[in-house]
């Protein structure tokens, strides 16, 4: 496995997984499918602008790929971790742990690390829980009206 953080050129790349994480696992993210698809070049040069993106690669194919965000209202040792995917063939093989890993090799002072996940999703809940990150006791209705709720996880290094 190799792994490679993305520049702003490579928004393609990171579009792509993307869309194939949302096809792949629909109810595992707050965005869909038929939304994502219509963000264009600018759209994924703004996220670029703001993000840091890792993707893993088995030989040319992408098999992981995770972002980090600082969100203006939390404290500046701390980021979010969002677009996290890891290809079925590859789940429980290491492959996240490594791509978060290299986030925060490229983000040394980052000290928090925050997730937020579908209260619905036992499995990213099991998953984060195995890589050390722990309920933060915070909870967010969607705003899409489906009564949905995410919770927030964090990890302290």
């Amino acid at each position: 496995m190799e792994l490679a953080m993305l520049g702003a050129d490579d928004w393609p790349i990171a579009r792509e997984v993307r869309l194939r994480a949302l096809k792949d696992s629909p109810s595992a993210y707050i965005a869909d499918y038929e939304a994502e698809v219509t963000v264009g070049e600018d759209g994924w040069r703004e996220r670029f602008s703001r993000m840091h993106w890792v993707v893993a690669r088995d030989e040319a194919r992408i098999i992981g790929q995770a972002s980090s965000v600082r969100v203006a209202d939390r404290p500046p040792d701390e980021r979010h971790i969002e677009s996290v995917w890891v290809d079925p063939r590859y789940r429980r093989t290491g492959v996240l742990r490594a791509v978060l890993a290299e986030l925060a090799a490229v983000e040394p002072d980052v000290t928090e690390w925050r997730v937020w996940v579908l209260d619905t999703n036992a499995i990213a809940r099991q998953v984060y829980d195995r890589l050390g990150f722990s309920p933060t006791g915070e909870r967010q209705l969607l705003e899409d009206h489906s009564g949905r709720c995410e919770i927030r996880l964090g990890f302290r290094r």
